[in-house]
């Protein structure tokens, strides 16, 4: 534990009022009311803190919490816990409070999951796509829907319980048209759907090529900084060299590697190993070729193992003019950019971008959440098919499964366990 100004000790359940009473002498505390008191461990005073007690429902957890805010000195917080410990409380699990929100009803698993995400954001589009989630931007528009599903099937219901009786039966064309409707509201919503790992987690970008082609240039040029050594001397860079940037609020990893050629020098051979493992790994490669020359050996060899790759052709030097014979052969669709003429860089980024379907209005959720939207979709999709009822409501109560175990309505302990799992202690 470290030393700072503040360490803060959160409490939940039922005993937070007899905790309030043992360690701080303070009884009955107003709810949301700071109250500066001495926090005792057997009637000796170990410290000077500010405590605030929240009244069940109306707390993070739907508990009653207590919050007691010492002096950040590591052995003071320990001696605290240790007598916490010992007079029954237990440590919380990773995520725990977070969980009891959600068992609370404080907040949908998809609210929940975004507590996560909004501590662990390092750009400020994660932060902004992490609090949308957080105030309902998605579990909101499942709500909804789901209101709509279960509206249809009342009125399925009803038709299949009293088609008997003196009533008018639906008409199958009408509700096909209502299932139609809400199938193009959920695809519309699910185009907009992307997997959070690339706002969070990042963005691999391999940057690849020959020798002296300016793959270091451009590594250098994209950071806006001078991180990777430029030399007219083949094989400079002999190790891989890694940094981060932020590409329009998406953190990167940009990894310069070793020039790809043939050698008998065993560490530059151990950097092309290296450099062909993280093109292999990388969601995008850069390969860069000397667009002012021909093609020759080694520009063949290295585009035949990235082609199948996701992969962008960059010819570079376009300051000294491009070879008419190197563009043939990639039919025009390589980037032409000058480095030393700082030329072409932003259509570079933005077409990156366009590769990994990043879009602006983008709502980022975890891929479990994508899945199940597109399983709804599908199941929806069938209903519609359908000519006879009582199928067409088994499809659409397996939409509405999917729809629900988004909300948390319909839960695994083991998916659960698994979600919270990565949260950080005391979230």
């Amino acid at each position: 534990m470290l030393k700072s100004a503040i360490s803060v000790v959160r409490l939940s359940g039922p005993n937070c009022l007899d905790i309030a009473s043992r360690f701080l002498h303070l009884e009955n505390p107003k709810p949301r009311y700071a109250y500066h008191r001495a926090f005792y461990i057997k009637d000796n005073m170990l410290d000077d803190v500010v405590a605030i007690y929240y009244k069940t429902p109306y707390s993070y957890t739907g508990e009653d919490m207590l919050e007691i805010f010492f002096h950040g000195n590591p052995l003071i917080v320990e001696k605290a816990v240790e007598a916490l410990v010992e007079y029954g409380c237990s440590f919380a699990s990773p995520g725990e409070f977070t969980k009891r929100a959600f068992l609370n009803g404080k907040m949908t698993l998809d609210e929940a999951s975004s507590v996560e995400l909004l501590i662990n954001a390092t750009t400020e589009k994660a932060i902004e796509n992490a609090l949308g989630i957080l105030k309902g931007k998605f579990s909101n528009f499942i709500e909804e829907l789901r209101k709509d599903f279960i509206k249809i099937i009342a009125n399925i219901e009803a038709d299949i319980e009293f088609g008997y009786e003196d009533i008018e039966p639906l008409n199958i064309d009408e509700i096909k048209k209502e299932l139609e409707d809400l199938a193009k509201r959920l695809e519309s919503f699910y185009s907009k759907l992307r997997e959070q790992s690339f706002l969070y987690d990042g963005i691999k970008i391999a940057i690849v090529g020959k020798p002296n082609v300016g793959k270091s240039s451009l590594f250098n040029a994209l950071l806006q900084k001078r991180r990777s050594i430029v030399s007219d001397i083949p094989g400079t860079t002999r190790d891989y060299v890694e940094d981060r940037l932020e590409l329009n609020g998406f953190p990167v990893k940009l990894i310069d590697t070793a020039g790809i050629r043939k050698t008998d020098d065993p560490i530059e051979k151990e950097g092309i190993d290296i450099a062909l493992e993280h093109m292999k790994e990388a969601h995008v490669v850069l390969f860069v070729v000397d667009g002012s020359n021909e093609l020759d050996e080694e520009d063949y060899f290295i585009y035949d193992i990235v082609k199948s790759l996701n992969t962008f052709v960059v010819l570079n030097k376009s300051d000294l003019g491009i070879n008419t014979k190197t563009l043939d052969f990639f039919k025009n669709d390589a980037i032409i950019i000058s480095i030393r003429n700082q030329e072409n860089l932003e259509c570079l980024k933005n077409k990156i971008l366009n590769m990994m379907d990043l879009a602006e209005d983008g709502i980022y959720v975890s891929k479990r959440n994508r899945f199940l939207i597109a399983k709804a979709l599908g199941s929806l999709r069938e209903a519609a098919l359908q000519d006879k009822t009582e199928i067409m409501m088994l499809y659409i109560r397996e939409a509405l499964d999917y729809l629900e175990e988004i909300l948390g309505l319909i839960t695994d302990e083991n998916v659960l366990d698994e979600i919270f799992s990565t949260f950080c202690i005391g979230k």
